[in-house]
C-alpha cells in the first residue's frame, strides 16, 4: 500500500513538472518574453529530465500543435533546456570506447565544426576578392562539409526507429525536420556559390553555421542523454551495424565496436519471429506478402541457377517484354532463348559464373519501348556462385521525366 502512495506522489509530481512545462513551453510558442520564460523555469527547474522533455513535446503534438511549429523554436527549447538537462543515470562506459555510435556522433561534430570554421575562412577571403581557386577551394570544402547528410541519416535510419520503439516518438519527428532545413539551407549555399551569386553567400552560410552548431547542442545535450536513459547494449550493437552500412561523416571511426560479449542476435531474439515466416537478415515475410512483393515490382525477374536450369520467374508486369511460361522452368537456360542468342547466353554466364563480371547490362529501343536487360551474378557470403539473376524493365516513362516532382498525384 505504502509503494502505491509512493507510486501515486511520483505521478502527481511529474504530472505537476508536465503541465508547468507545457505551459512556458506553449507560452513560448505564442510570442511571450522569452526571458520571462527563462526566469519562470529556473525557478520551477533545477533540472529536467531528458525524458520530460520527450514526453512534452509528444503531447504537444497530440494537443495538435503541428511538428512544423516545434521544429521552429526547437533551437529556443535547446538553449532553455540547456544548462538543465540530466541523465536519468550515468552514460555507459561502452559509449566512451572507440567506435561507440555515441562517441562517433560526438567525433564527428568536432570535424563538422572544424571544416565549417575552415569554410568561414575562405568565404571572408573569396569575398573579399573573387578568385577562381578560392572558389575550388571553397566548393572542395563543401564537397567535405556534405558528410552531414550521412551523420543525419544514422540518426534518421539508425536511432529514430529505435526511440519510437520506445515510445519517444516526438523528438525524432522534430530533429528530422531541422536535420532537413539543414539540408535546403546547404544546398542553397552550394548553388549560390557555383552560380556566382556572391551578395547572398555571406548571410546564407552563416545561418547554415548558426543552425547546424545549434545542433551539436541538440543531439549532445538532449537526444545523447535521452536515449543513454533508454536504449540497451543490444540496440547499440544494431545501430552500429546500421551505422557501418549507412557510412560516416569527415572522419571514420577509430575502430569497430565490440562490447564484450558475443553477438546479438539470439534464439530468443528469433523466436520473436511469428509462425509461418520466412527470417531473412533484414526482417521476415509470408510466402505470400514475399510473393506479392516479387509479383509487384515494375520488373521481370528470372533466376537461373549454378546449373543453369530456370528455377524461378515472377508474374511482373502485365505487358509482357519477354514471353516466359512453366514450361521454362526446369530448363537450361540456353534452351529457353532462340538459336540466335544461344552463344550470347552461354558466354554471358559463363563470365559471370566465372567471376570475370559480376553484373552486364544491355538496353535497346523496340515499338516505342526503351528496354533495360540486367544480369547479376549472386554469390554466398564466401563467393560461391549461386546463379543469375535477370531483371529487364520497359524504362521509356523513366527515361522521359524532367524536373523533379515532389507532391502527391491529384
Amino acid at each position: 500500500m505504502e509503494d502505491d502512495v509512493k507510486k501515486s506522489n511520483r505521478e502527481e509530481i511529474l504530472e505537476n513538472r508536465q503541465a508547468i512545462l507545457k505551459d512556458l513551453i506553449l507560452r513560448l510558442h505564442a510570442g511571450d518574453d522569452y526571458e520571462q520564460i527563462k526566469k519562470e523555469f529556473k525557478e520551477h527547474f533545477a533540472t529536467v529530465s531528458a525524458l520530460e522533455i520527450s514526453m512534452m513535446e509528444r503531447r504537444l503534438i497530440e494537443q495538435g500543435i503541428a511538428v512544423e511549429e516545434i521544429q521552429r523554436l526547437c533551437s529556443i527549447h535547446a538553449d532553455l533546456f540547456a544548462e538543465a538537462v540530466t541523465y536519468g543515470q550515468a552514460p555507459s562506459p561502452d559509449s566512451e570506447k572507440p567506435g561507440h555510435p555515441i562517441r562517433v556522433l560526438k567525433e564527428e561534430n568536432v570535424a563538422i565544426e572544424a571544416t565549417l570554421d575552415r569554410i568561414a575562412r575562405l568565404l571572408e577571403s573569396y569575398l573579399a576578392e573573387p578568385d577562381p581557386d578560392l572558389k575550388t577551394g571553397l566548393l572542395k570544402q563543401l564537397e567535405i562539409l556534405w558528410g552531414f547528410d550521412k551523420h543525419y541519416a544514422r540518426k534518421e535510419y539508425a536511432i529514430f526507429p529505435i526511440m519510437e520503439r520506445y515510445g519517444m516518438t516526438a523528438p525524432p519527428k522534430v530533429m528530422w525536420g531541422v536535420d532537413d532545413e539543414i539540408r535546403g539551407q546547404y544546398k542553397k549555399l552550394k548553388r549560390l556559390l557555383e552560380e556566382g551569386q556572391l551578395d547572398a553567400l555571406k548571410v546564407t552560410f552563416e545561418t547554415l553555421q548558426q543552425e547546424m552548431k545549434e545542433m551539436f547542442i541538440k543531439e549532445e545535450d538532449i537526444l545523447l542523454p535521452m536515449v543513454s536513459d533508454s536504449l540497451t547494449e543490444d540496440d547499440w550493437l544494431k545501430i552500429s551495424a546500421e551505422s557501418d552500412e549507412i557510412g560516416y561523416c569527415i572522419v571514420q571511426p577509430e575502430s569497430k565496436w565490440q562490447p564484450e560479449r558475443a553477438a546479438f542476435e539470439t534464439e530468443e531474439g528469433m523466436a520473436s519471429i511469428p509462425e509461418g515466416n520466412i527470417a531473412f537478415g533484414t526482417g521476415f515475410l509470408t510466402v505470400k506478402e514475399l510473393e506479392k512483393m516479387l509479383n509487384r515490382l515494375p520488373l521481370e525477374l528470372t533466376f537461373i541457377d549454378a546449373d543453369g536450369i530456370v528455377k524461378y520467374y515472377n508474374d511482373g508486369p502485365d505487358e509482357k517484354i519477354f514471353m516466359r511460361t512453366k514450361s521454362a522452368l526446369g530448363r537450361q537456360v540456353e534452351n529457353c532463348h532462340p538459336p540466335k542468342s544461344v552463344a550470347l547466353m552461354r558466354q554471358l554466364v559463363s563470365e559471370l559464373k566465372s567471376g570475370k563480371k559480376d553484373q552486364e547490362t544491355m538496353w535497346y529501343e523496340e515499338n516505342g519501348k526503351f528496354i533495360v536487360v540486367n544480369y547479376c551474378a549472386l554469390r554466398d557470403e564466401n563467393g560461391i556462385y549461386m546463379g543469375v539473376l535477370e531483371y529487364v524493365q520497359e524504362a521509356q516513362s523513366i527515361r522521359e521525366l524532367t524536373g523533379a516532382k515532389r507532391q502527391l498525384s491529384e
